[in-house]
């Protein structure tokens, strides 16, 4: 499942964190983080992750994810693996390649990118993911995200000018299999419609026992 989520941080908040990044010195070479064949296609910059201004930003990321009722349906997070900012300047790309397994000894089922600037600040720069042999081509509005398997072949195609500016994470999520994800997410999507419409609490709350079920028999 292939999921864009607007908005899910401001334009201010972007900017902000835009500005807390802006220093040279706390950029490194993003082929350090780089394993095996992926080293050689990557080409781009990684925010230090130690250093404050940049662990806060991140620590803002997080929490923001951690609420969104959208990302954490579809996500079912047990822990988010790793976060970090990247920077794609003029010329820099990164080319087809898929997420690790494991990060830190944690299974990666999905990633997401959040779009820290939008696409009328650069040209190129595009996310392309292979969903079952058809390609989706995403350059999100700033402050959008867009999450997806970390299974899948996906590329970042050449920035030609300007610089694309993003936070890219991991998560584990606790229902292991993507089919129950999906499955799980179409009820909490049920549930919200549910709830605005008035349904009878009756209703509702035998859908809810499925749901809390289905989280029980799916779960880790």
């Amino acid at each position: 499942m292939l999921l864009h989520m607007d908005q899910v941080l401001s334009a201010e908040e972007c900017d902000a964190i835009a500005e807390a990044a802006a220093l040279p010195a706390l950029w490194r070479d993003g082929r350090e983080t780089a394993k095996g064949e992926a080293r050689a296609v990557k080409e781009n910059q990684q925010a230090d992750g130690g250093a404050p201004a940049i662990k806060g930003a991140l620590s803002k990321i997080e929490a923001t994810l951690g609420a969104h009722p959208v990302f954490t349906a579809a996500a079912q997070p047990a822990s988010f693996v790793r976060m970090t900012i990247n920077r794609y300047g003029e010329g820099m790309s990164y080319g087809e390649h898929v997420d690790a397994p494991y990060i830190h000894g944690q299974r990666t089922d999905l990633s997401f990118t959040l779009f820290l600037n939008g696409p009328e600040e650069y040209e190129g720069g595009a996310l392309v993911i292979d969903n079952a042999g058809h390609e989706d081509i995403i350059r999100g509005p700033k402050g959008s995200v867009v999450l997806y398997p970390s299974r899948s072949l996906h590329r970042v195609e050449t920035v030609t000018a300007g610089a694309r500016l993003a936070c890219i994470g991991w998560v584990k999520s606790r229902i292991r299999a993507a089919e129950d994800r999906a499955l799980l997410f179409e009820l909490e999507v049920a549930l919200a419609d549910l709830k605005k419409t008035g349904a009878p609490l009756s209703v509702y709350n035998r859908l809810m026992n499925v749901r809390n079920n289905l989280l029980r028999r799916f779960g880790e």
